[in-house]
């Protein structure tokens, strides 16, 4: 992904970390830091870490095709790329209790 990633943004000199994690999971970091910002895996990590709760190879498919999607479509730099309401800051709370409410429906 960091390929695509400089593909798209030849200027971009750091780029996200992807980390094995213990447990069945995948982590997400900045390159050289040990702060976790994203992870994919069924354990909840805590509220200022964006949560992906799916088995590794579905979230990692997942983070893949979404970012795609957004370079393919200009990011960064696209007004409105990620959709209607995507403008405004990440509430990763409100997106946990969306993701409970979508599974359970």
């Amino acid at each position: 992904m960091n390929i695509r990633l400089s593909d798209v943004q030849p200027s971009r000199i750091s780029f996200p970390a992807f980390k094995k994690g213990d447990e069945n999971s995948i982590t997400l970091h900045r390159k050289g830091e040990d702060a976790m910002l994203g992870k994919c895996g069924e354990d909840e990590p805590p509220s200022e870490v964006v949560w992906l709760p799916m088995e590794p190879e579905t979230g990692w498919a997942s983070i893949y095709s979404v970012a795609t999607d957004l370079l393919d479509a200009g990011y960064p730099g696209c007004l409105g790329c990620g959709g209607p309401h995507t403008e405004g800051a990440w509430d990763e709370l409100a997106s946990r209790k969306n993701m409970v409410e979508f599974s359970n429906s």
